[in-house]
């Protein structure tokens, strides 16, 4: 069982989630068809002119709201490698300075939570659909949560430079308002763009070295979709099945599919602390190793 403060973490890992771009949009920020000369383009643009275009769209956007899924299963040879993991997560980002509203649901080796956190300049606020209440972290803790979202929730602009990093393989197709940038093999590039992944859903700089040395990359595919008018991301999608070795010789095979959607680009509510939320008790760190989830009230 998780703690209540390493759900926390593990939650916050960037990870995670999706739910599509089927929301309505407003104004100006909402997705329109493109003309003519937008698809035409295109067609005469390459994958690297076309992510140029992204993110440059990217680092233009100031708030926006994201949905994220991630999904994990991990089997092998080694002592409780044998492990399932879904994590949804819904919300709304501001940059500048950062904030986050989102709905975290995770399913972990069949265990369920549920948990809403909003993240704002040295605080970090949670809600237990379990205890019906609020709670928060430490400045030092929200430091460490910080560190620990994705690109994919909190920088679309260092997201999209990720995978210009997969070079001449990566092939682009025009589809109406949309431009489609996709990606397929398992050569170096493969393992450098996927170690910025597994940094957020595996904790990548935590593992030993000698353990990290053992990834090997089976296969990975990436789907990027762009707004054809606007050329900021709409979407992305990023398979991949690898091996790792936690124990010398019992290799683990990880399939993991992860998913994020962009919505309301510009355009979505403030981020706002609820005032039930402002005088929520501390989580102390030392209760980590000494409480399980249900444990804590």
């Amino acid at each position: 069982m998780f703690s209540l403060l390493y759900r926390a973490r593990y939650l916050a890992l960037a990870v995670i989630i999706f739910c599509a771009a089927c929301s309505s949009s407003k104004g100006e920020a909402s997705s329109s068809a493109a003309s003519p000369s937008a698809t035409s383009s295109a067609q005469q643009s390459s994958a690297d002119e076309w992510l140029t275009k992204a993110e440059d769209a990217a680092k233009q956007l100031k708030k926006y709201g994201f949905e994220l899924n991630l999904n994990q299963k991990m089997s092998g040879e080694s002592a409780g490698s044998n492990s399932t993991v879904k994590l949804d997560m819904q919300g709304r980002a501001e940059l500048g300075p950062l904030k986050l509203d989102q709905t975290n649901k995770s399913d972990i080796d069949g265990e369920k939570s549920s948990l809403r956190a909003i993240l704002v300049p040295d605080a970090y606020y949670m809600y237990s659909d379990e205890f019906k209440e609020w709670s928060k972290l430490s400045k030092e803790e929200t430091a460490n949560v910080v560190r620990t979202l994705s690109s994919l929730q909190i920088n679309l602009a260092e997201s999209i430079e990720g995978v210009r990093g997969l070079g001449s393989a990566l092939a682009v197709k025009p589809s109406g308002d949309e431009i489609a940038i996709s990606y397929n093999g398992n050569g170096p590039e493969a393992l450098t763009f996927l170690e910025s992944v597994l940094e957020s859903t595996l904790d990548l700089s935590s593992m030993e070295p000698s353990v990290r040395d053992t990834i090997k990359i089976d296969s990975l595919e990436v789907l990027v979709k762009l707004d054809a008018q606007h050329h900021w991301p709409l979407s992305y999608r990023i398979d991949s099945v690898l091996t790792v070795e936690y124990e010398p010789g019992k290799p683990s095979t990880l399939e993991q599919s992860l998913e994020a959607f962009y919505s309301n680009h510009n355009a979505t509510e403030p981020v706002v602390v609820p005032e039930e939320a402002k005088n929520a008790p501390e989580l102390d760190p030392s209760l980590e190793d000494d409480f399980e989830f249900g444990d804590l009230q």
